[in-house]
């Protein structure tokens, strides 16, 4: 008797578990079907957190910024700051081939570049959040932006346009070769 009892609960259990995710996966569905391809959902997600947190007090000199931040597994998590003098700011937390803080220089057509790979895919006209509550263990990627009009921040957990993904590793890549000095923590 006992063992048909716990066999009970057991199937009860998973086809609780079964239904939840059933009833989950409608939700999102109904959201794609009505049009709605980047899931942002009517309460604080993670990304909304991000910009919130991102777009607030950004140095007059900054020119762009690349941010990749944890998940549950072995996301690299830096932040890379690049300045209008030239001046790149790079700091390693975690799963990255530098941890610490380093910082380097770029000529003038290094920024030029990014500018322009912004530029093509119409970086300004991007939402600023790429996201969805359903979806969880997922980083971001934080791109931040000086335009005409301020700083344009976009944060990309999970279903950007392609571009978006693109423009991302391209900034990685024309930073990726840098002569990186160590700066002193105070």
């Amino acid at each position: 008797m006992r063992k048909i009892l716990l066999i009970g609960m057991f199937a009860l259990t998973l086809l609780s578990c079964k239904q939840n995710k059933q009833v989950q996966a409608e939700k999102v569905e109904e959201t794609v079907v009505a049009g709605d391809t980047h899931l942002q959902e009517p309460q604080q997600s993670e990304a909304a957190i991000h910009l919130e947190r991102n777009s607030n007090n950004l140095p007059d000199s900054l020119v762009a910024r690349i941010q990749r931040t944890a998940c549950f597994g072995r996301c690299p998590i830096y932040t890379l700051s690049v300045y209008e003098s030239g001046y790149v700011d790079y700091n390693g937390e975690k799963w990255v081939e530098k941890e610490g803080r380093f910082s380097s220089r770029v000529d003038q057509s290094v920024i030029d570049q990014l500018m322009q790979k912004a530029k093509a895919i119409n970086y300004f006209e991007l939402d600023h959040t790429y996201d969805s509550k359903y979806v969880t263990d997922l980083p971001a990627t934080i791109t931040t932006l000086k335009g005409e009009n301020g700083f344009h921040v976009v944060v990309n957990r999970y279903q950007a346009p392609e571009q978006l993904t693109q423009f991302a590793q391209e900034f990685d890549q024309l930073f990726k070769g840098l002569d990186w000095e160590s700066v002193p923590i105070k």
